[in-house]
């Protein structure tokens, strides 16, 4: 597990603790083996109960349900909402308001607080904050071995032969990029090299503007990226955050957590390729 993340101790319920400032970036870290619902899970809504009860695991299941809990709580945090309160809608730079897209949380009057993406494999979660007007998008994969990743990078065109490691990587940065512009990766993004401080320029078919995504700190056996569609100018924070069994509950009103999301329907097929996903 990596050591550089700052731990961030759960504060006391419905009392806001962190500030996030305009032009910086939150990145958290999270263990769903080590989380403990901090409120059994009652924070869910009707639509992620449903889509955990769809897992067929039951480990896969109770990871969903850490993810989205901790989330809100998570969000609860930077908002003073109570996390079962949060009401999140999608958004599709192609098609606008719909029910595929970008998951965005907004207040009442629809104006957007906080853009936010989260990320999960196996027993790893990552989840980007920010204020807008910066929009991001967070992946984190497992390491994956036996994948022809020069097929699978250049849309089947073949090209050079990548190791697991830098394969994984390279999708990660595709998938951040994709979550962070709403678009998925139906469409594969066009991402350059990285220049010296580690951002690489994106573009995204279909998509004006051009985006920014880097690596970032992963466990070992995993590969992360984040992507933003201006460099932060305030820098990223990354944070560690944990409940663990002797964390105050319930945390009605707290810190954030993590999620994950469906196909770019509307015509759009998600295409098969390894730890795909829209959050």
């Amino acid at each position: 597990m990596s050591s550089n993340w700052q731990v961030v101790e759960p504060p006391t319920p419905a009392v806001p603790r962190l500030d996030l400032r305009t032009g910086v970036v939150h990145l958290w870290y999270l263990e769903l083996d080590e989380l403990q619902l901090p409120d059994g899970g009652d924070c869910l809504d009707g639509d992620e109960r449903q889509k955990a009860r769809r897992l067929q695991r039951a480990v896969d299941r109770r990871r969903y349900r850490a993810a989205h809990c901790a989330l809100r709580h998570i969000l609860a945090g930077y908002t003073g909402e109570s996390p079962a309160a949060l009401r999140f809608h999608r958004f599709c730079p192609r098609c606008g308001p719909a029910v595929h897209g970008k998951p965005v949380w907004a207040v009442d009057t629809g104006r957007l607080a906080l853009d936010v993406s989260l990320s999960h494999s196996e027993q790893v979660a990552m989840v980007a904050v920010c204020r807008p007007p910066l929009a991001v998008g967070v992946d984190v994969e497992q390491v994956r071995t036996g994948v022809n990743w020069s097929a699978v990078l250049s849309g089947g065109a073949g090209g050079p032969q990548l190791s697991d490691l830098d394969g994984t990587q390279a999708w990660t940065r595709l998938e951040a990029v994709g979550k962070a512009a709403g678009t998925g990766v139906v469409d594969l993004p066009d991402v350059g090299e990285p220049g010296r401080d580690g951002w690489a320029d994106a573009r995204v078919p279909g998509v004006p503007g051009v985006w920014f995504v880097r690596a970032v700190e992963a466990p070992e056996g995993f590969a992360a990226a984040l992507a933003v569609n201006d460099v932060p100018a305030g820098g990223t924070r990354t944070l560690r955050w944990s409940c663990l069994p002797e964390c105050p509950g319930p945390l009605s009103g707290t810190l954030p957590t993590a999620w994950p999301a469906p196909d770019h329907e509307a015509g759009h097929r998600k295409p098969d390729r390894p730890g795909e996903e829209l959050v």
